[in-house]
């Protein structure tokens, strides 16, 4: 290379630029999807009760598993290739897939957590059938999907 920059210096600088720009580049991305969804973190039994949003990170971080201390508490995510799945996450923990990817992994290797069972389609059919099968189930998908008959625990906006 040129002017003393040889090109062992210039991966490394080139590397450096990339990984400085990209989380602009996909926060841009997710922003303009996320500012058009609200979600609702939502189940079909009537007896699970109102989440606050502290309540609702613990469970998605795997901290609780039981609310009121008695209801055993399953959740359901949706596809990892699923950008809802992605702005969900944005919007709930500010985290993106791979690092909630990567944390569940470190709860799964230390004994300390599963990660919700992961659905095959971000479908409302596959999420109400799923819910369904499991009774204390819990499941989120944006706002306008959720059917009237769902118990709303929570409603997670952008921003909040």
């Amino acid at each position: 290379m040129c002017n003393g920059l040889n090109t062992k210096s210039f991966i490394s600088l080139l590397a450096a630029g990339i990984m400085f720009l990209l989380p602009s580049f996909s926060s841009f991305a997710s922003d303009s999807n996320a500012k058009d969804v609200e979600f609702a973190v939502f189940s079909l039994n009537d007896e699970i009760p109102s989440l606050s949003k502290s309540k609702a990170r613990m469970l998605y971080k795997g901290r609780t598993k039981k609310l009121n201390g008695s209801i055993k508490i399953v959740l359901v995510d949706l596809p990892t290739t699923s950008i809802l799945r992605e702005d969900f996450y944005n919007m709930l923990l500010g985290k993106s897939i791979s690092q909630m990817n990567g944390y569940w992994a470190s709860l799964s290797f230390s004994g300390k957590g599963t990660p919700p069972e992961e659905l095959n389609s971000d479908d409302i059919k596959d999420i109400i059938e799923w819910l369904n099968r499991n009774p204390n189930g819990i499941a989120y998908a944006p706002v306008s999907e959720v059917p009237e008959n769902a118990n709303i625990l929570i409603t997670i906006l952008q921003g909040e």
